[in-house]
């Protein structure tokens, strides 16, 4: 990463400091840095400020040395490399309170309906107008413009939320785009339904975005996912009868989905897996299944969720290699 920003936004997808949009619009449009790859990241539920600078170094940190060495090894060798690249980290508030000592902090396992919608509005407001800016800033440049955009829980459900609205929004004629404009996105146990990115649904629209690609990962070993989402959901809803829903990072997308997106690469991560083992998949959906190698890991003591399983296990070289393959194929 050339450079690496992180953007505080309130509940209601307000970014805190007025000044962010020039910084950001500077960044993409003006010289010295004219970057070429923007990296957009968001954090998941019951992530605070700090966890959340830890959680975006680690990942941004670790993803760099993968590639140096990749680049240094010149094996494998990638075919769309990184070029001068920015990073955007995004903080929302997903928990309660700042205060990891706080006693309110024990009640945070009651705001999963508020902060599925919080997720939702941050994307629709703050990531939106981030990437709107983007792309007028460079509407007139013959530039490349490359945008990587990485979520985790209900992270991804802030990244889905502002593709959505800024393909319906470029669909329209309101947003002029970029000569040369691409978008690879991976959703790391998606903490949203499984039928979300169906043309239909509230997510619909992101298949129509300008040279899309999109990796989603799943996983069995995902208390979180497969267990706690349907019950939480189901006591959210219950008073619409709805029955309880299905997570996209426990079964993978729908067929209303495969279907739009043209069909699907699936790929199974075991322990070892390497950048080499991606870049044969090339499809537009690629649906990668993680349980193998976090049943590898809980098996070998190397990680235990506990309450919400291998959720959150997402830092480790088997899922850098993959989204590196994924991102530079």
């Amino acid at each position: 990463m050339s450079h690496f920003i992180t953007v505080p936004i309130n509940e209601n997808g307000i970014i805190f400091d007025s000044d962010m949009n020039d910084v950001v619009k500077e960044a993409v449009l003006a010289d010295p840095f004219r970057f070429e790859d923007i990296f957009v990241y968001s954090h998941g539920w019951s992530t605070d400020a700090y966890r959340a600078m830890d959680e975006y170094n680690r990942f941004s940190t670790d993803l760099a040395k993968r590639l140096l060495l990749i680049e240094a090894a010149a094996q494998p060798v990638l075919t769309a490399p990184p070029r001068n690249s920015l990073g955007v980290g995004i903080h929302w508030p997903s928990e309660i309170t700042e205060d990891p000592q706080s006693a309110l902090n024990n009640a945070q396992l009651f705001t999963f309906y508020a902060m599925e919608h919080r997720a939702d509005a941050v994307g629709k407001n703050a990531v939106y107008s981030l990437l709107r800016l983007m792309l007028t800033a460079r509407a007139d440049s013959e530039l490349r413009l490359r945008i990587f955009l990485l979520g985790h829980s209900f992270g991804c459900k802030v990244i889905c939320a502002a593709l959505h609205d800024l393909q319906t929004d470029i669909g329209n004629g309101t947003i002029q785009v970029p000569v040369s404009l691409s978008f690879r996105v991976v959703l790391l146990q998606p903490a949203t339904d499984d039928d979300n990115l169906e043309p239909s649904d509230i997510y619909g629209h992101m298949v129509e975005l300008n040279e899309i690609r999109l990796l989603i990962t799943k996983s069995s070993e995902d208390k979180a996912l497969n267990t706690w989402y349907p019950l939480a959901s189901k006591i959210a809803n219950l008073f619409h009868g709805d029955k309880a829903r299905r997570a996209l990072g426990a079964t993978g997308p729908t067929g209303p989905t495969i279907a739009a997106f043209g069909g699907v690469d699936s790929v199974s991560v075991v322990a070892g897996f390497s950048v080499g083992d991606m870049l044969a998949h090339t499809a537009k959906l690629v649906v990668a299944d993680l349980s193998p190698v976090h049943k590898y890991r809980e098996n070998g003591k190397v990680y235990d969720g506990g309450f919400s399983g291998s959720h959150s296990d997402i830092n480790f070289g088997e899922v850098y290699d993959m989204t590196i393959g994924f991102f530079y194929a």
